[in-house]
Parts: structure tokens; C-alpha cells; sequence
């Protein structure tokens, strides 16, 4: 990376201002700050009232729900993830009962939030390198819709928290390369970044570390000095990181006993081969950013923070390749960062256009565009509307159910668990773990003796679904919709299942859910498709 500074980024928002600004200045920085408001409202909205909540979230809404209950994390309640995934949801739900309006209202106005006060402390580090630019006032709003409202359907993953939080590091890590003495930023602000990095590690320990050595090296090696590894913010943020780490050792070894091993059988082995991983579409659309962004920057080179999140963005993608599900969210870092560092980088030109950077500009502006288009919010709308109608049909019959699922995948459960305001009883999110085990059997991932075990380790899994339900025989339980899954059919053929929903009727039978209600809350009730 060249030693050039963007003089975009020191006045992406007002809070970025110095003294030295003209009236021009301040009025494009003014109007710039109100158009990224107006953007963090348009994103709160759509994920309140437009899209229905991401069935991750939801999930993880509903299991913060049970441990202000009493429940036990990964004993009551069987999250995969370590319990950080479910405490970064737990203010939402605390402010629900403290205030009676829903997490889901919270969260949409916590994370938008938290995504203006990230890029205007980014914009406050970096403010300081060279006086706020007029031309410069159209990436606040840009780089805040690129955060919270292409990826609208996965609003509030944790990847998505976990990028918002990574910003300040970053930004104080180009604005120390800018100095000789690598000095840059408050005390506040190091601190705020130190905390994000050591979030956005905590998420996805220890895959997301890549991203932010691959910055911290690079400088490193470029200054001949460690001093970008060992800054304060880091040490923050590992000795953060590491708090948690012994935390987690110390008072949830449930995780590690019952947890990993389970992990080891069925999660991992599901993984898709590395090859297939870094052909898929996101890995694919990155790297198309990336090009695009090089291809931008030419002739002058890279700037200092475009450079920064690009690196950081890079050393994501290993994460998402190792993970090797390929799901969208697990993408969002590298696909944000990539497209932010776009952003920033073509609003830093100086230079006339070349025809080198015009093809990136083409393709860096083609591929934002169709991911908005691709990620429109309508379809999902469309299929908020059908739950709301679900929810609506299932309030009718009973208030405040009590609910379980027999579902192999999350789906439309957990959403509709938090629409009904349903007390969830099942242990476990769903049977991913007979569904895992289906795959392997019928994609020939494991011999004869591993299938004998993985069918053993689904009848296992089957048998606590059971317990469940007769512990607890719920109001409603959910079963997936109409789509054919090769775990599901395990878990319907199931002696033990077919005779618990012997005394349960067909409520709703759509694309994605099915709603069983007990019969006794109800009498001359046949299947029924859309409401």
C-alpha cells in the first residue's frame, strides 16, 4: 500500500470536521450526516416491519429468552456456538421485558446505532490526517447502506455486528500507519476499537483472527516493525478475548463435554470440500471487489484505509472456506469490507480516469448494484406477510403457547415462536444434527461402520425430541413445511414421533412450516394450506 491518505474519509460525517472547514465544507458534511441518519432509519424500519427476522437471530433471541428464565445454556439449551453468540442478543431481550415493545425493535434500532456511531468514530480517527473534503460527503451514506441494508435478509447476524465493530480498529490502524511515530487516536477511541476487534474475534474464534492479522502483518513488514501488532488496542483486545476464552474454560465446560464432540460427528464432517468453497458465488463476488477496487486505484495505488479493510476482508475468506457451508452471513465480513473499501477507494480518486480504473469502476458499480437487486427486500416481505397470517391463525387458537419442533432445519420456527410470543421447550434449535447425519449417509460421506454409527447417533438425537415433547406436551410443534428433506423423513417414519402426533392436528402446511396444534385445543380442524 502507498503512503497516500483519502481525503474521503476525514469527512464521511460532521463528527469528522476540524476547524479549518469553509461553510461549503460543513453544509455537505451536515447533509451528509443527515442522509446517513435517514439511512439507519430506513434499515431499522425494513427490518422491523418489512422483512421477518433472520431465523438465526430469532433463535437466538429465543434461547436468551430461556436463560433469563433459568434454563441452562448447552445443557437446557443446546446452542452450538459458545455462549457469547447468545449474551450479544441478551440486551434486546432484556429491554423487551424491561419495556414490553420487542427485541426485534430493539435490535432494530441497536444495530443501526451502533453502525452510525462506529463510522462516525472511524471518521473522527482519520478526520484528523488532512481537513474534511466536500466531495467527499456522498461515502457516509453509502458506506452505512452497504453495512446494514444490502444483506437486509440477514439483518442482525452476528457477522454483520461483528463487521460494524471491527470499523474503528481498522481505521486506527491506517491512521497510526499515516504517522511516523504510529501514534494516532484517544484514549477513548482505542479502547472502543480494542473492544470491537476482540467482538469481532469472539464471534467466530479462532477463524476470524486472519482478518485482522493480514492488515497488522502487512504494516509490519512495510515498516520493518512490530509496533502494528503490539498497539494498545490489540493487547485490549486480546486480553479481552482471552478473559473470554478462560471464562468460557471455566464455567461452561458443558460446551467442550458434550458440545465439540457432537461438533466433531456431525457438524464438521458436513463441510463442503475447499474446492467447491472458493468457486462459490460469494468467495467469486469478492473477488471480483477486490479486482475492482485495484483496478480503481491505479494509478495513484491504494489508500491507506481502503487497503486496510481490503486486507481484512481477505483474510476473512479463509474463514468462510474452512466453515464450509457457504451460507451468505458467513460471508458478510469479506463481502462488506470488499465492498466498502470499493466505496472509499473510488471516492478518493484525484487523477483523471484511466481505462483501467474505469473498468473497475464498471465492475465494482455492476456487482453493488446486483447484489441490491438480488437482495431486494419484496420477496421477503412477501413472506412476512405469510407469517404474520400463520402467527395470526395460531394466536386465534392459543394465546402464549407453549412450543416445540421436530424440524431438521431452523426455518420458519423460531420466528414464528417470537411472533406468537410462544414459550419454546424443545432443547434443541432443530434436528440439524439427524439431517446432518442423513447427508452423509446418502452422499456416501461415511462407510458402512460410520453410517451404522451416525444412524445410531440419529435414533440418539430423535429419542431427546421425544422426551421433550412428553416432558413438556406443548401447544403447537413445528415440523417443516413441504419441502423434502432427507433428515425429515428420518424423523416422521419414527415410531416414536408418529405416535406423539397422534395427538396433534394439521393447523398450517406451507413451503417452509408446518404448525401441529394439540387436538384438545381444538375439534373439526383438517389441513389447510396458505391462510
Amino acid at each position: 500500500m502507498r503512503q497516500t491518505d483519502g481525503s474521503l474519509i476525514d469527512g464521511l460525517l460532521s463528527l469528522g470536521m476540524s476547524g479549518r472547514t469553509d461553510l461549503k465544507v460543513r453544509s455537505a458534511m451536515f447533509a451528509s450526516w443527515a442522509a446517513s441518519l435517514l439511512v439507519a432509519i430506513a434499515a431499522g424500519w425494513m427490518a422491523y416491519a418489512v422483512v421477518p427476522t433472520n431465523v438465526d437471530v430469532a433463535w437466538l433471541m429465543v434461547a436468551g429468552d430461556r436463560l433469563l428464565d433459568g434454563a441452562r445454556l448447552h445443557v437446557d439449551v443446546v446452542e452450538i456456538n459458545p455462549p457469547f453468540s447468545v449474551w450479544l442478543y441478551m440486551p434486546f431481550v432484556l429491554a423487551e421485558r424491561a419495556t414490553g415493545l420487542p427485541a426485534e425493535f430493539w435490535l432494530s434500532v441497536g444495530l443501526p446505532t451502533m453502525a452510525l456511531l462506529s463510522v462516525s468514530i472511524c471518521m473522527r480517527i482519520l478526520g484528523r490526517c488532512e481537513p474534511a473534503n466536500r466531495d467527499s460527503a456522498w461515502m457516509a451514506p453509502a458506506v452505512l447502506a452497504v453495512l446494514l441494508c444490502i444483506f437486509i435478509a440477514d439483518f442482525g447476524q452476528r457477522e454483520q455486528f461483528a463487521t460494524v465493530a471491527l470499523m474503528p480498529w481498522l481505521a486506527l490502524l491506517a491512521a497510526r500507519d499515516g504517522s511516523e511515530n504510529f501514534e494516532a487516536g484517544t484514549r477513548f477511541e482505542r479502547v472502543v476499537a480494542g473492544l470491537g476487534a476482540a467482538l469481532f474475534v469472539i464471534v467466530k474464534p479462532p477463524l476470524s483472527l486472519p482478518a485482522l492479522a493480514l492488515p497488522a502483518l502487512a504494516l509490519c513488514v512495510r515498516r520493518r516493525s512490530l509496533h502494528p501488532v503490539f498497539t494498545s488496542e490489540t493487547m485490549l483486545g486480546a486480553a479481552t478475548t482471552l478473559a473470554y476464552l478462560i471464562w468460557l474454560a471455566t464455567f461452561h465446560k458443558s460446551f467442550f463435554v458434550d458440545l465439540v464432540p457432537l461438533l466433531s460427528d456431525l457438524y464438521l464432517p458436513a463441510r463442503k470440500p475447499v474446492l467447491d468453497m472458493l468457486l462459490s458465488l460469494p468467495v467469486i463476488i469478492f473477488a471480483m471487489l477486490a479486482a475492482a477496487t485495484l483496478l480503481v486505484s491505479r494509478p495513484e495505488g491504494l489508500g491507506r484505509f481502503p487497503g486496510v479493510i481490503l486486507l481484512a476482508a481477505v483474510g476473512y475468506v479463509p474463514a468462510f472456506v474452512l466453515m464450509g457451508k457457504g451460507w451468505t452471513y458467513q460471508a458478510l465480513p469479506f463481502l462488506l469490507l470488499g465492498m466498502v473499501a470499493f466505496l472509499l477507494q473510488l471516492g478518493q480518486r484525484k487523477t483523471a480516469t484511466t481505462p483501467l480504473a474505469l473498468g473497475g469502476l464498471v465492475t465494482g458499480t455492476a456487482i453493488i448494484a446486483l447484489l441490491v437487486w438480488t437482495n431486494e427486500p419484496s420477496a421477503q416481505a412477501v413472506r412476512r406477510t405469510e407469517l404474520e397470517n400463520v402467527a395470526a391463525r395460531v394466536i386465534r387458537v392459543v394465546e402464549h403457547p407453549t412450543v416445540a419442533t421436530i424440524a431438521t432445519r431452523l426455518q420458519a420456527a423460531h420466528p414464528l415462536t417470537r411472533m406468537v410470543n410462544g414459550d419454546y421447550r424443545s432443547r434443541y434449535p432443530g434436528l440439524w444434527m439427524v439431517e446432518n447425519a442423513a447427508k452423509l449417509i446418502s452422499t456416501g460421506g461415511a462407510d458402512v461402520q460410520q453410517a451404522a454409527r451416525l444412524r445410531i447417533l440419529q435414533a440418539d438425537f430423535i429419542s431427546r425430541a421425544v422426551e421433550d415433547i412428553e416432558r413438556a406436551r406443548p401447544d403447537i410443534i413445528f415440523d417443516a413445511g413441504t419441502k423434502d428433506w432427507p433428515g425429515q423423513a428420518v424423523v416422521r417414519s419414527n415410531p416414536a414421533i408418529q405416535g406423539l402426533l397422534g395427538e396433534y392436528r394439521t393447523l398450517y402446511r406451507g413451503s417452509e412450516v408446518t404448525v401441529l396444534v394439540r387436538s384438545d385445543l381444538v375439534s373439526g380442524l383438517t389441513q389447510v394450506g396458505s391462510p
